[in-house]
């Protein structure tokens, strides 16, 4: 027969099931936010990166009909 929940208490084995169960999830968690957030970043660098070549190419070029000269 079951007890309430109030009353019943986990073994130690029960406890360290729960306890990796918990830091295993928690794991998986914080791995696939810092994957989504790494992505973003990588993504914004390049997007400055690429925005600062092309600042650098109209400086020093200036618009595209200029190349050639």
């Amino acid at each position: 027969m079951m007890r309430p929940m109030s009353d019943t208490e986990l073994t130690d084995r029960e406890l360290r099931i729960a306890r990796h169960a918990a830091d295993a999830a928690v794991k998986q968690i914080t791995e696939g936010f810092y994957k989504e957030v790494g992505k973003t970043v990588v993504n914004k660098f390049l997007i400055l990166v690429g925005a600062m070549a092309v600042a650098f190419c109209l400086g020093k070029y200036g618009l595209p009909g200029n190349f050639f000269k």
